[in-house]
């Protein structure tokens, strides 16, 4: 069985429509995504719409719980207090275009996700199982993965948040770290996302990049008075100190 797994899209529909052509392509027999639909691109809306309207299962982001229920900051962990001014201008833009019936579905996704795929038990969750906006960065130590390995006892857990592509392995519990869709890196604006092929016995992980129109999204963000560094401007794992706590 061959399952994609998405995340943090960002509000971006151009890379969101090449993931699921390029999803489309290589034949997945299911898609899931682990949050953060909407926040930093400029298509809100018709980003939540796409999903809904293809009902792919979704669990709740820390810019999907901000968003959703108003709240004043995202609780994401930025470089600079220039970058998170930029943030939290696209958050205060995203919270006054978003439909309300859009807030409400972002308000009642589920934080976290528990399925039976190919009989393998598969667990979806943003940041990790306990905090949206808590970092599994690519170089925690074995015990924290181990820990949540123990804790939840599943085969496999897909996350995202930290807009890294990873895989690791920890006992037997296989941790993928899903990529990010909407947000590319510097010189580097792909999409990216995880495919996970479940076998009898065995489990592998890929991961794709493809590419979209990036500079018609560029155009949608100036033309909102978005900044353009929050298509590539990355989660710090050393945020500056801001002047409220940040978690995570």
């Amino acid at each position: 069985m061959r399952i994609a797994a998405i995340s943090d899209i960002h509000a971006n529909l151009p890379a969101l429509r090449a993931v699921l052509d390029d999803i489309a392509k290589i034949g997945a027999d299911a898609v899931y995504c682990t949050g953060d639909v909407v926040g930093r691109g400029p298509h809100p809306n018709e980003t939540v719409q796409l999903l809904r309207d293809l009902e792919i299962p979704t669990v709740q982001g820390n810019w999907d719980e901000a968003v959703g229920m108003d709240r004043e900051q995202t609780g994401a962990a930025w470089e600079s207090a220039e970058a998170e001014a930029t943030g939290d201008a696209s958050m205060r833009w995203t919270a006054g275009v978003m439909l309300e019936e859009h807030r409400s579905w972002l308000r009642q996704l589920p934080k976290t996700l528990r399925l039976d795929v190919a009989g393998r038990s598969m667990y979806l969750f943003h940041g990790s199982p306990i905090r949206e906006n808590e970092y599994l960065w690519s170089d925690r130590p074995s015990r924290v993965l181990a820990r949540i390995a123990s804790d939840e006892a599943d085969d496999l857990f897909c996350f995202g948040h930290t807009h890294e592509a990873f895989h690791r392995v920890v006992g037997q519990a296989h941790f993928v770290a899903c990529g990010s869709v909407g947000c590319g890196t510097e010189g580097d604006a792909r999409a990216r996302y995880a495919v996970i092929y479940i076998g009898d016995p065995e489990i592998a992980i890929g991961f794709r990049s493809v590419d979209y129109d990036h500079l018609s999204v560029v155009r949608d963000m100036t033309a909102e008075g978005l900044s353009v560094d929050l298509l590539r401007e990355p989660p710090s794992q050393q945020p500056h100190t801001p002047t409220q706590a940040i978690s995570g």
